[in-house]
């Protein structure tokens, strides 16, 4: 039986967590023995938890403190990392490392000669004074890189690696849920989800709650209440916006909102997918997003949401509004968006993934045939709508 090394540093809810999960269920129930190296949560537990199958090897590592003390417990855990994979390491098998950081994983599995499959999902990344260090690593190391899209393949250069996009999907739970229950709900509020910092729109998203006072906001932010409580002590929050922690089910906010927004400083701040778009979406929901990175890959403009800039608040006060008072637009929008989610299939993700880790090629002509309709893409489909217009 094969082995799989599996790594992935910090366990929470963010998107990236959640399709290496799904990565490991695929793996798991193809049979192959998974190892899995990350760290423990805390009272909220992350997407890496409870997998059937999967053996769990612990370490210490938390995203929290001041700048030296991140900067020293990010070193220690690639010691820590090192020494584990090492140790886990023997002829067959392979590393598969969940975003950049845990580039200790990729030391151990080179000098053991095993082969290192590199799972990306975004462009920036955390302690990014050492981004050209770990990307320089997955450079020497990598056997085969995973993108998440094709816009990220562009963002990266691996000449050495085999260079694959496999697109995430939702998981058939969630996908089922959102079908039945997505006219359920009364649909008056906005609703944003996104990381605690400035770069993911959070001062934005204030700003046009206090625009729109009138209008019911909703914000879940993947971080713990007392570290919420700590950003938002300087800032003014208005009435009409409810700011919740990290939670277990979206469901209810899904069906509540009318609108879902991604307000991230896209220069700074590049998603793959944006999982709370896509989640939106198979929900039948309008969403506003940016002008780039992933999360405009999923939206054509003014076929199933609007790719805006979140600097522009007044503009992105103004569809909003449009989309909740133009019924007929937004029954339209609401349509669009969910044939889109229907296109990112859990099936088409596992075969994929699964013909990561088997002997051979990556693709038979055969899959390649089934494969091609996930492609009704909103980036390509907006080229061709631009192409219409001219």
């Amino acid at each position: 039986m094969s082995k799989i090394i599996a790594i992935h540093l910090q366990n929470d809810r963010n998107g990236n967590t959640l399709v290496f999960r799904q990565s490991l269920e695929t793996i798991s129930e193809r049979g192959l023995e998974v190892h899995l190296i990350t760290n423990r949560t805390g009272d909220t537990p992350g997407f890496l938890t409870g997998i059937p199958g999967v053996q769990y090897h612990y370490i210490n590592y938390l995203e929290r403190g001041n700048r030296w003390r991140l900067f020293f417990s990010f070193l220690l855990a690639q010691i820590v990392v090192f020494r584990k994979v090492w140790g886990l390491l023997e002829p067959e098998a392979k590393v598969y490392i969940n975003t950049l950081l845990p580039f200790g994983a990729a030391w151990a599995g080179r000098l053991k000669k095993a082969p290192i499959t590199y799972h990306i999902h975004e462009t920036a990344v955390a302690f990014s004074y050492l981004r050209s260090m770990m990307l320089s690593t997955a450079r020497r190391t990598a056997t085969q890189v995973v993108f998440g899209s094709r816009y990220l393949q562009s963002k990266f250069n691996f000449p050495k690696a085999e260079k694959h996009i496999v697109h995430s999907c939702l998981p058939q739970s969630f996908v089922q849920e959102a079908i039945l229950h997505s006219n359920h709900g009364s649909r008056k509020t906005v609703l944003m989800i996104s990381p605690l910092d400035t770069e993911s729109g959070l001062p934005e998203l204030l700003q046009l709650a206090t625009l729109m006072p009138a209008t019911k906001f909703e914000l879940v932010i993947d971080a713990s209440q007392k570290d919420i409580d700590a950003y938002f002590d300087q800032h003014f929050i208005p009435d009409n916006l409810m700011v919740y922690s990290t939670q277990l089910n979206l469901h209810p906010f899904y069906q509540r909102a009318a609108v879902v927004l991604n307000l991230s400083h896209a220069e700074q701040y590049q998603d793959t997918f944006d999982f709370s778009i896509l989640q939106a979406m198979s929900y039948g929901r309008p969403v506003i997003v940016p002008l780039a990175g992933g999360a405009n890959e999923l939206v054509a403009h003014g076929w199933n949401g609007y790719r805006i800039s979140g600097h522009y608040v007044d503009k992105v006060r103004k569809h909003v509004e449009q989309l909740l008072n133009n019924k007929p637009l937004y029954a339209d929008m609401s349509c669009a968006a969910q044939l889109v989610a229907s296109q990112f299939k859990p099936e088409f993700f596992k075969q994929q993934v699964e013909d990561l880790f088997a002997v051979g090629t990556f693709f038979t002509p055969r899959k390649k045939e089934q494969l091609a309709e996930v492609l009704l893409y909103p980036a390509a489909l907006q080229e061709y709508i631009n192409n219409a217009r001219n």
